[in-house]
């Protein structure tokens, strides 16, 4: 096998890619029929190339190797013959090709890049749901038990008031009989008052049906 070559430009070594022979013929065929080296590296259709040669698509250097072997055994012969490209338009390619590489490159370290202490944009945070879920029924308990305490809290307070209101008309010197007469009456109004309050107060806070009787 004589791969096309212009005089001076011979194969001296078997260039080998993927563990086996490039086929240097197949490689010029595929690139002349896309355009030339020159339009293959512009439109960046080395993929194509590389499945038209039964590589493996996972190959990360396959553009770069296929490139340099073409431009070393192939693009002499392809100007000749074809002169489908100058060597100065191959070379502005190459450079173009070469800048885009280092702006992708650049923009993705990026995009990767996080200082110390600080959280990375592609890591997201991850939350244990059933460590930080609190039961609503818990919730609902604590809730009535506040009320619960609240409506003590106010029935004592109310007890207060008509205890030192007792004190104050027991203190007014009416007739003995009088002042007991009162104190029972109004300690019997105290007890039914505060009993009234405290039902009231519980029965605003959980959903269910009281009835007070009017006694």
């Amino acid at each position: 096998f004589s791969p096309p070559s212009p005089e001076g430009t011979p194969v001296n070594r078997i260039p080998i890619m993927a563990k086996q022979v490039l086929d240097l013929y197949t490689l010029y065929r595929l690139v002349t029929d896309k355009g030339g080296l020159v339009e293959v590296i512009n439109k960046k259709i080395w993929r194509e190339i590389t499945k038209g040669l039964n590589l493996p698509t996972s190959i990360t250097s396959a553009a770069f190797t296929l490139r340099t072997q073409y431009m070393k055994y192939l693009y002499p012969y392809e100007c000749e013959k074809r002169a489908l490209s100058s060597p100065g338009e191959l070379q502005a390619a190459i450079d173009s090709n070469r800048r885009e590489g280092r702006r992708q490159t650049f923009g993705t370290a990026l995009f990767n890049y996080s200082p110390a202490g600080t959280p990375t944009l592609l890591g997201s945070p991850k939350m244990s749901l059933p460590a930080l879920s609190i039961s609503t029924h818990t919730c609902s308990q604590l809730g009535q038990v506040h009320a619960v305490k609240k409506a003590a809290q106010a029935a004592a307070a109310s007890q207060a008031v008509v205890l030192e209101q007792l004190r104050e008309k027991l203190e007014t010197g009416e007739p003995p009989e009088k002042k007991v007469a009162l104190t029972a009456e109004e300690q019997q109004r105290l007890v039914q008052h505060t009993l009234q309050h405290n039902l009231l107060a519980v029965a605003s806070q959980f959903p269910m049906n009281v009835k007070i009787s009017n006694r």
